[in-house]
């Protein structure tokens, strides 16, 4: 199954990847929201997607995600080290939100719930 990583943030992008990938995913990765547009090309099962991104906020492409019908399917997790993450993930649609630092186990085990 392919995830969809969106993570301005090299580092932690790094990061999400080496996890998601031990886990056996295909992760595409995107330091920007420009893959949002090629989600019809890429085929996610899951976007997970920072808050904070450089031209953009997730919730706004969440937002456009889960306004479109041909991708309001695809499970969106919000990361961010933002105040008020639950609510900005509860007003834009996301189907989960994860707080930075995050615990591993809690991030595996929420991929894995909502594919």
């Amino acid at each position: 199954m392919k995830i969809l990583v969106i993570e301005d943030n090299k580092d932690i992008l790094e990061v999400l990847n080496l996890i998601l990938i031990d886990d056996g995913y295909d992760v595409v990765s995107c330091a920007d929201g420009s893959a949002i547009n090629n989600l019809k090309n890429i085929k996610p099962a899951l976007i997970l997607m920072d808050e904070l991104l450089p031209s953009v906020k997730g919730s706004e492409l969440c937002l456009r995600i889960k306004s479109d019908d041909e991708f309001k399917h695809i499970p969106v997790i919000l990361v961010s080290a933002s105040q008020g993450l639950e609510h900005i993930a509860a007003k834009c649609g996301a189907d989960a939100y994860i707080e930075k630092p995050f615990d591993i186990e809690r991030l595996t085990g929420l991929v894995k719930s909502l594919i």
